[in-house]
C-alpha cells in the first residue's frame, strides 16, 4: 500500500498500517502544537481600551504606552506627531488597535519585541534603495567569518554572511544603526547614513572570555539554536567546542563530536564512518574545503582524519539539505579549513602520549597573502620494540598534512589553494618461528596495509557587484588502499606466498556557484556541479612460483547537476526552495556480462558479453531533486520548521560486513546497480529561552529508501569480478524523533540529546531462492531504536575545567546460528532470519580535566588535559561469533576497547 504525502507536486512513498497510523498521530500532535503556540503568541499581546477623536498622534501613542508594556519608535522627519487621528477600541489587542489607528494613512508599523516601529510609506514609483556589502572578518587574523549576523537595529531586517564571509544588505535611503555579531566575538555597531551604495568590511574582535577557551554565545543567536536557521536538522560545530569533549587518548576528534548529535550513530566502537537517520556510511557526503573525502577514519575507525587545529567550521545537514549539495542520500558534512592569518604569525599544537601535532599560519605578504600548514602524526610504532621479539620490527602509525594559501588579489577577487594528505600505515613483520629441532614451524611474514586520502582544491571568489557573488572551484580527490603480504622475508620474485592488492577511487570536480542578493529579504543561488569518477576496484598480483596478475576492469562515471535555490523572508515566515537536476552516465570502456533471465545471476548463467568503447555511455540515469525548507517564527525565540528533500546517489560502497573496512569496493550505478533514491520529510519545533542560555529542539522525520544495494545470503565479494551475481536490490524506510537540550553559558555548559528511531529493509527478488526474510521487512544493520548522548563541561575555577561525556545506544541487529545439521558427514550451521537478534547494548563514560594556567607572556598560552576514556571499563561488543562445542551453541563477543584508557595531553598556542 502506498501513502502519498502531498508536498508541492512531489510525494514520498510509504507503506504499512503501522507507519501510516504513526505519521497521522505525529501530524496531529504537530498541528495541535502549532495551534497552541499560535494562541500563546496572540494572547501574549496587551489589550487596550481607547475612545479619542481628533487627537494629536503623540498623545494617542502616550495613552497606548500607559496601558501596555510597548513603546513607540519613529523618526520625526518621517512621522508628523502633531497630526490628528481617531481611535475607538474596547479591550482589543494591540495589533488590532494599530490596524484601526493607521488604516488609510501614510504610516506603516512593525512590532519587534516590545517596540512598535513607525515609518512613512514610500512612494512605490521611487527607487531609493541602496546596498551595503562587504566581508565580515576576524580582527586578529583576517579570517572571514561565515554565518555572521548583520542586523538593522530596531527593525526586523538583516542578513547573514555566506560561506565565504561575504554579505549584502539592501535598504531604502535613510539613517540606520547596523549591528554585526558572531558567536564568540564582540558585537560591533555602526551608524550608517545610507545615501549611496557602500562597501564596508568589518573586523570583529574575539570576546575576552573566549580567549580562555570558553564557548561564548551571542545573546542574539546562540551557537546551538535551531530558531535562527531555516533548514531543519542542521548542526554547527566549532573547533573549540570539539576540544571540550573527552576523546580517546585525548585527541580531539571530529567524528566523535558528530556522534554526539541526535540522529547520528555508528555500528560499534571503532567502526569506520557514521550513520545518519538510518543510512549507510556511504550515504554521507563528507567535504573538506569542498573536496569529497572517502574515508574519514584512521586506525580502523578509532580516530578521525580531520585535525581540529586546522579546522575553521563544521556543519552537518541531516534534513532540509540545500540543493547546492548532492551526490549522497542521507547527509552532508561540510568542513572548512582555516585560511591562515594574514596579519601576524601564529602557531598551536599539542603533545600526547601517542600523538603530536603542530599548526603554523601567518602572512607571506601582510593582509594580502597568507599560509597555513598543519601536521599530525601518531607514534604507536615507537613502542613495538618493547613488545615481543616476533613483532618488534613492525610499524603502525598514521599522519595528516593540511595546507592552504590564501591570496587577497584585490577588493573583488580572492584565490585559495588548499590540500590534504593523510595515510594509515600498518607494516607488520612476524619473524620466523622454529621448533627445538631447528625445523621451521611458521615462516616469517610481512604484511603491509595502507590506505590514503588526498584532496586538492583551487577556489576563486569574485564579486561582480554589491549584489552578485561568485565562487568557482576546481577539485581533485583520491582514495587509495593496498594490501601487500609476503610469507618469506626478503620477498621478491620467486618468494612463496607473495600477494599484492591495490585499489583506488578518483574524482575530478568543477563547480561554479553564484549568489544574488536581490534585497534584504531575498537571496537566489544557482550553479552547476560536474564530477568525473574513476574506480579501480582491484589489481591483484599473486606470486606462487610464477607471477599471476588479476586486474578488474576500471569503471568511469560522469555526473552533472545544475541547481537553483530561492530564499525569501515574509514577515514571520522564511522559505528556502530549491531544485536540482542530476544526470549520471556510466562510461566505457567496459565489458558488460549478459545473464539468462530465467535464472538467478551467477557465473554459470552468463550468456554473453557486450563491449563498450572509451567514452561510450553504457547506461545513464537522471532525476529531479526538489528541496523545501519552511520556517515560521512564532515568536522571536521560537520557531516551527518543516522540510522535504529528495536525493539521488550514483556511487555505492560494496560491503557485506556490518562495519565497513578500508578495503571495501566502490562502484558506480550501471546496468546492475540502480541509483539510490531517498525521500525525506521532517517537521520540528525549536525554542530558546529569553536570555538565550538554553536551547530546546524536537524534530521528527520519515525517510523512504528505493534501490538499496543488498547482498545475497552468504555473498562472496572477495576478488569477485562479477559482483552483480552477489547483489540484490531492496527498499526500506526509517523514521524517528530527535530531542535536544543545550546550555550555552555559565559555569556549566553542555547538551543532552535523545533519539528514538526505527530502520527497516525489504529485499524481494523475482526468484524465491534469493528472497531475504521471505521478502518481509527486517531491521537494517544500523537499526538502533534508542540513543542517548550527554556532554557537560563545568568550570571549577579560573584554571580548571571538568569535562564529561556519556553515551548509550541499543545494540545493533545481528544474525545468529540457531542449529546444526549434518549432510554426508559434513556439519553445517543453520541461521536465523536476517538480523533477528541483537548484540548487547553499548554505553560508555569518559571524563577529562583541563588545567589552563595564567601566563605572564600574553603571546604564549598552554593547557594540560588529563582524563580517562571508558571510565568504568565496559566491554562494549563490536561484533560476535558463534560456534558449536560439545553439541552446544556458544556465542562469543569481541570488544575492541574493554578497559579504561588514561590520557594526558599538553596543548599550546603562540
Amino acid at each position: 500500500m502506498k501513502i502519498k504525502h502531498f508536498i508541492g507536486l512531489f510525494y514520498a512513498k510509504s507503506s504499512g498500517k503501522k507507519r501510516a497510523l504513526l505519521m497521522k498521530l505525529s501530524l496531529s500532535i504537530y498541528l495541535l502544537g502549532c495551534l497552541q503556540l499560535m494562541a500563546i503568541n496572540t494572547f501574549s499581546q496587551d489589550k487596550i481600551s481607547l475612545e479619542l477623536s481628533n487627537v494629536q498622534l503623540h498623545s494617542i501613542l502616550e495613552k497606548i504606552e500607559e496601558q501596555t508594556t510597548y513603546s513607540f519608535v519613529y523618526n520625526n522627519d518621517e512621522i508628523d506627531e502633531n497630526e490628528t487621528y481617531n481611535i475607538n477600541v474596547d479591550n482589543e489587542y494591540l495589533s488590532e488597535a494599530l490596524k484601526q489607528l493607521f488604516r488609510d494613512t501614510s504610516i506603516q508599523y512593525s512590532i519587534r519585541k516590545k517596540h512598535v516601529i513607525l515609518s512613512g510609506k514610500k512612494d512605490p514609483t521611487s527607487n531609493g534603495n541602496f546596498t551595503i556589502s562587504g566581508e565580515v572578518r576576524e580582527a586578529d587574523t583576517g579570517e572571514t567569518l561565515l554565518g555572521a549576523t548583520i542586523l538593522v537595529v530596531g527593525q526586523n531586517k538583516g542578513t547573514v554572511s555566506n560561506e565565504y564571509g561575504f554579505y549584502s544588505l539592501t535598504l531604502p535611503e535613510g539613517q540606520y544603526k547596523i549591528q554585526f555579531s558572531y558567536i564568540g566575538y564582540e558585537n560591533y555597531e555602526v551608524n550608517v547614513d545610507l545615501t549611496e551604495d557602500k562597501k564596508m568590511n568589518v573586523d570583529l574582535k574575539i570576546a575576552s572570555n573566549a580567549l580562555d577557551e570558553v564557548v561564548i554565545t551571542s545573546p542574539e543567536i546562540p551557537s546551538k539554536s535551531q530558531v535562527a536557521t531555516i533548514h531543519s536538522g542542521v548542526s554547527t560545530l566549532k573547533a573549540r567546542e570539539i576540544k571540550k569533549i573527552p576523546a580517546l587518548l585525548g585527541e580531539a576528534d571530529v567524528t566523535r563530536a558528530i556522534l554526539t548529535q541526535p540522529g547520528v550513530s555508528t555500528v560499534g566502537e571503532g567502526a569506520t564512518g557514521f550513520n545518519v537517520r538510518g543510512g549507510n556510511i556511504d550515504q554521507n557526503l563528507i567535504l573538506l574545503d569542498e573536496a569529497p573525502v572517502y574515508s574519514s577514519s584512521h586506525v580502523w575507525g578509532l580516530f578521525s582524519v580531520f585535525n581540529t587545529d586546522a579546522i575553521k567550521d563544521i556543519k552537518l545537514y541531516k534534513g532540509g539539505i540545500p540543493s547546492r549539495y548532492g551526490g549522497r542520500a542521507s547527509s552532508v558534512l561540510a568542513i572548512r579549513q582555516k585560511e591562515g592569518s594574514n596579519k601576524k604569525f601564529k602557531g598551536e599544537g599539542g603533545l600526547g602520549l601517542l600523538f603530536s601535532r603542530l599548526t603554523l599560519e601567518g602572512p607571506i605578504k601582510k593582509e594580502k597573502l597568507s599560509f597555513l600548514v598543519s601536521g599530525r602524526r601518531s607514534y604507536f610504532d615507537l613502542f613495538f620494540p618493547l613488545m615481543g621479539d616476533d613483532i618488534k620490527n613492525s610499524k603502525v602509525y598514521f599522519y595528516d598534512l593540511n595546507t592552504k594559501i590564501s591570496w587577497d588579489i584585490n577588493e573583488n577577487n580572492k584565490l585559495f589553494a588548499s590540500g590534504y594528505f593523510g595515510a594509515d600505515v600498518m607494516k607488520l613483520k612476524f619473524d620466523e618461528e622454529k621448533n627445538e629441532d631447528g625445523t621451521v614451524e611458521e615462516q616469517s611474514q610481512d604484511i603491509d596495509f595502507q590506505w590514503k586520502n588526498a584532496t586538492a582544491t583551487l577556489r576563486w571568489n569574485h564579486i561582480f557587484s554589491n549584489k552578485l557573488f561568485m565562487n568557482v572551484s576546481g577539485i581533485y580527490s583520491r582514495y587509495d588502499y593496498s594490501l601487500d603480504s609476503d610469507n618469506e622475508a626478503g620477498g621478491g620474485a620467486g618468494s612463496t606466498g607473495a600477494f599484492k592488492w591495490t585499489s583506488s577511487v578518483e574524482n575530478w570536480i568543477f563547480k561554479p556557484d553564484f549568489t544574488f542578493f536581490q534585497n534584504v529579504d531575498t537571496q537566489i543561488r544557482f550553479g552547476v556541479n560536474g564530477t568525473l569518477y574513476q574506480f579501480t576496484p582491484a589489481k591483484v598480483e599473486v606470486d606462487e612460483d610464477g607471477l599471476n596478475e588479476i586486474s578488474f576492469q576500471k569503471e568511469k562515471g560522469l555526473e552533472i547537476a545544475p541547481y537553483a535555490e530561492y530564499e525569501r523572508k515574509w514577515g514571520v515566515f522564511s522559505l528556502n526552495a530549491g531544485i536540482r537536476y542530476s544526470w549520471f552516465g556510466n562510461l566505457g570502456p567496459y565489458d558488460v556480462a549478459s545473464y539468462d533471465p530465467d535464472f538467478p545471476k551467477s557465473a554459470t548463467t552468463i550468456t554473453g558479453v557486450t563491449t563498450y568503447k572509451k567514452g561510450e555511455i553504457i547506461e545513464d540515469f537522471s532525476g529531479w531533486e526538489p528541496r523545501l525548507s519552511l520556517k515560521w517564527d512564532i515568536k522571536d525565540n521560537a520557531a516551527v520548521k518543516v522540510g522535504y528533500n529528495r536525493m539521488f546517489q550514483y556511487v555505492h560502497l560494496i560491503s557485506n560486513t556490518s562495519a565497513a573496512l578500508p578495503f571495501d569496493i566502490w562502484k558506480p550505478s550501471g546496468p546492475f546497480i540502480k541509483p539510490l533514491e531517498v525521500n525525506q520529510v521532517s517537521a520540528g519545533y525549536a525554542y530558546d529561552t529569553r536570555d538565550r542560555v538554553y536551547n530546546f529542539s524536537v524534530e521528527g522525520y520519515y525517510k523512504d529508501f528505493n534501490n538499496i544495494v543488498e547482498y545475497k545470503n552468504g555473498a562472496d565479494l572477495f576478488l569477485n569480478e562479477n559482483l552483480e551475481t552477489q547483489l540484490l536490490t531492496g527498499e526500506g524506510y526509517s523514521f524517528g524523533t530527535e530531542f535536544g537540550v543545550y546550555k550555552n553559558r555559565g559555569k556549566l555548559t553542555g547538551n543532552l540529546n535523545y533519539t528514538y528511531s526505527e530502520t527497516r529493509r525489504k529485499t524481494k527478488s523475482e526468484f524465491a531462492s534469493e528472497n531475504i526474510n521471505d521478502g518481509k521487512f527486517y531491521p537494517s544493520n544500523y537499526d538502533k531504536p534508542h540513543m542517548l548522548n550527554m556532554t557537560a563541561n563545568y568550570k571549577l575555577g579560573e584554571k580548571w575545567t571538568l569535562g564529561t561525556f556519556f553515551t548509550y545506544q541499543t545494540g545493533r541487529p545481528t544474525t545468529r546460528p540457531t542449529g546444526r545439521l549434518v549432510h554426508n558427514g559434513t556439519p553445517y550451521l543453520t541461521y536465523s532470519s536476517r538480523n533477528a537478534f541483537r548484540i548487547s547494548d553499548t554505553h560508555r563514560l569518559d571524563i577529562s580535566f583541563t588545567y589552563a594556567p595564567k601566563h605572564t607572556d600574553k603571546r604564549w598560552k598552554s593547557s594540560w588535559s588529563f582524563g580517562v576514556y571508558n571510565v568504568y571499563a565496559n566491554k562494549n561488543a563490536f561484533s560476535e561469533y558463534s560456534t558449536f562445542k560439545n553439541n552446544n551453541l556458544k556465542t562469543f563477543r569481541f570488544s575492541l576497547i574493554g578497559a579504561p584508557i588514561p590520557f594526558v595531553t599538553y596543548n599550546f598556542k603562540f
